[in-house]
């Protein structure tokens, strides 16, 4: 009996022993919180969801937009459309966006709120090219015109001019057919060289007002270039009415 109560009491010991004794640390894990720029970015895969059917919705615009060019040159003998040009949104320019409007960072959001995450431009030669063309794409029933900007007649402050719409294009899906926005602008070829030096150069200027008060005035002069331009065609036009347009 007392060899049982001792071999208890040095089994206490020891364990008090053991108890007594420094513990190698306990793991943990460290819950870090999101830094500005992880709540500020949309994950790429979510992104390459997000664009995908604008990037179709695009590019049926794009054809739509060089079949009615092609329709028109066969009925007048002419092509109003210089070029075309598309793009889709960058991830960091929808960021970007989003953020500047107070709004979610999120694809959901870029959806909700965003009308050009998918974009046309359309770069005619003169100015009743780009009413041509604008009087084209209003007939066409299966395009929703969901806004409509003209800064040809009514030019921004800047001097700015062209003429915005947001289309409502379909995609169909498994799950059926939605419409989704692409914002189109269609500009003379003066139009698109003045918004492309605008952009570059004021940008970088170190005397803001004044470049923009050049450029302001550049704007005017290149419409009235342009106006020449087409007078011009015009008479040529008229001396030569049988002349194929190249």
């Amino acid at each position: 009996m007392i060899a049982k109560i001792n071999e208890i009491q040095n089994e206490l010991i020891k364990e008090m022993k053991m108890m007594s004794e420094p513990q190698p640390p306990v793991a943990s894990v460290t819950f870090v919180p999101a830094t500005k720029n992880d709540r500020e970015r949309i994950p790429q895969e979510e992104y390459d969801q997000l664009v995908e059917p604008y990037r179709e919705a695009m590019t049926r615009l794009e054809v739509r937009m060089k079949g009615l060019n092609e329709d028109y040159r066969k009925k007048y003998r002419d092509y109003p459309i210089h070029n075309i040009q598309a793009r889709i949104k960058s991830r960091k320019s929808i960021e970007k966006k989003l953020a500047f409007r107070n709004l979610p960072v999120t694809a959901f959001a870029a959806k909700d709120n965003l009308t050009d995450i998918a974009g046309i431009r359309v770069i005619c030669y003169f100015i009743e090219d780009i009413f041509s063309i604008l009087s084209l794409v209003k007939t066409q029933t299966d395009l929703l015109i969901l806004k409509e900007s003209d800064y040809i007649h009514y030019p921004k402050s800047s001097g700015y001019k062209s003429y915005h719409m947001v289309l409502g294009v379909p995609v169909y899906r498994i799950e059926g057919m939605q419409y989704y926005p692409v914002e189109i602008q269609f500009r003379t070829l003066s139009m698109d060289f003045w918004a492309s030096m605008e952009h570059r150069i004021c940008y970088k200027s170190e005397t803001p007002e004044e470049t923009a008060s050049d450029f302001k005035k550049y704007s005017a002069e290149l419409s009235e270039m342009e106006r020449r331009m087409k007078h011009l065609l015009d008479e040529i036009r008229r001396n030569n009415p049988q002349e194929p347009m190249q």
